[in-house]
């Protein structure tokens, strides 16, 4: 099956270029020192927004730059974007934050903010953010964030400086009131002649040591955990103990996530240079079309082929490939081998949710869920930025229930579709208001599906 999209399911809106830190890892390299600033108008916005209600772009990520230095047109996109029933979230180091500005950003519908917290130690924080006092302010913003109602997931940047801070920021983060902490590693900037002889590298026993202090903070907190930059499976190698890193694979070769900038230039991925066109003037299809090098596989590293997970780790980081070996279709220097895997992922879930099915589960279609018309299959949205791949089956089936109210079965939904069938409710596609999937997984120690990956049966 031909599996390409037809446009992008979501996109990172750049709001302003205008930053009020200057971090020492910021993918924004592009931008000359003291250079002409770009901010997005209300009109500006307006264009941008028919442009994505016509693509049929389910979430947008407003972020920057830091948004809340243009916050007039933050505030008026969150409640435009979700008036034409687009989901949104928001990228900000909350420096800014403040009681009022929480009120009003609750009041317009926004319900989530991605932070930036690159260290417990306040020292080693403002460090890397280039800026005193920066930690207390970003402390601040996140106190009020939450005390507002938003949840709050923090994206931490690991580089050699605080290597060993994860784990301890990880349960000041959970303290706070926070979501998710993501620990990520730093994308290597295409100004460096050399990336092995900076802060920003990391060993691969490094690499390891930062997840294993994830793992060890959601096991001592609950906090959820994650990865915003995606490794190498065959790196990770042990897919069931870091199960939580394995299911975002390359956002930029799903082809679901494109960025753009506040004057209107396309990038596949947020941490490249290379723009694809401007969309004001040559449209979001055109754009989307000249990514397809991103999309159709030619990226992927030549070794993998053969691998059991080629379509969920995509080859790993393609940035971290053109850094350190010359272009984007070499390996990430994380990259293991496919022999290397000592546990893996296996797609099956517990038998005391088959039984349950089997003896007549009844599942219900929230009305949350989005559809998207793609040739040869469907675009599904279950929540936020979060999309799957389903067969034309599938979705007319959850078509008929959705919203209605009205429940169904196996035997409504195929009796040799089962694990289908569990496949759905794990991935919160469909829900039971007689088993919660979050009871049977705190119940049974049940596995979560990797949400980005397809399910066309």
């Amino acid at each position: 099956m031909n599996d390409l999209l037809s446009a992008p399911s979501a996109i990172n809106l750049e709001l302003t270029d205008v930053c009020n830190v200057k971090c020492r890892h910021c993918y924004n390299f592009w931008r000359e020192e003291g250079g002409q600033t770009s901010s997005l108008t209300r009109d500006k916005l307006d264009r941008f927004i028919d442009i994505f209600v016509d693509a049929g772009v389910f979430h947008v990520v407003l972020t920057g730059g830091e948004p809340f230095t243009n916050f007039e047109v933050l505030e008026y996109g969150i409640k435009k974007l979700l008036a034409n029933n687009i989901s949104v979230s928001c990228n900000s180091n909350l420096m800014l934050n403040n009681e009022v500005r929480s009120k009003r950003l609750v009041d317009a519908g926004l319900d989530h903010i991605l932070t930036s917290l690159n260290s417990h130690d306040p020292e080693t924080n403002d460090y890397i953010v280039h800026q005193k006092g920066a930690y207390s302010k970003i402390i601040k913003g996140i106190e009020v964030a939450v005390r507002n109602g938003i949840r709050i997931s923090v994206n931490m940047i690991v580089s050699e400086k605080n290597k060993d801070h994860v784990y301890e920021t990880a349960k000041l983060c959970h303290n706070l009131g926070c979501q998710k902490i993501f620990g990520t590693r730093t994308v290597p900037s295409v100004n460096e002649s050399n990336d092995g002889d900076t802060e920003f590298h990391l060993l691969r026993s490094d690499a390891i040591d930062t997840l294993e202090q994830l793992v060890r903070a959601k096991e001592d907190t609950g906090i959820m955990i994650g990865t915003l930059v995606s490794y190498p499976l065959c790196f990770l190698s042990d897919l069931e103990r870091y199960k939580d890193f394995v299911g975002r694979g390359c956002p930029a070769q799903r082809g679901q996530v494109i960025g753009i900038n506040a004057n209107g230039e396309s990038h596949a991925c947020v941490h490249e240079s290379e723009s694809y066109g401007n969309i004001f003037d040559i449209g979001i299809y055109k754009v989307y079309e000249n990514m397809q090098k991103w999309h159709n596989g030619s990226y992927r590293y030549k070794g993998c082929e053969g691998c059991r997970y080629i379509d969920v780790c995509q080859s790993g980081c393609r940035l971290f490939a053109r850094a350190y070996f010359g272009s984007l279709d070499q390996k990430d220097i994380l990259m293991q081998s496919k022999d290397s895997f000592s546990s893996h992922y296996e797609i099956v879930h517990d038998s005391h949710i088959y039984k349950m099915i089997s003896n007549g589960l009844k599942f219900f279609v929230p009305k949350r869920l989005r559809f998207r018309k793609e040739e040869g299959f469907y675009l599904l949205n279950i929540r936020w930025a979060n999309t799957i791949k389903v067969s034309n089956s599938i979705a007319e089936f959850l078509l008929k229930y959705r919203g209605s109210g009205e429940t169904f079965d196996i035997n409504d939904f195929g009796i040799g579709n089962r694990e289908t069938l569990a496949r759905l409710f794990f991935k919160d596609v469909i829900e039971s208001k007689e088993a919660k999937y979050e009871d049977l997984r705190n119940k049974f120690g049940l596995s979560v599906d990797p949400v980005d990956l397809p399910l066309y049966s």
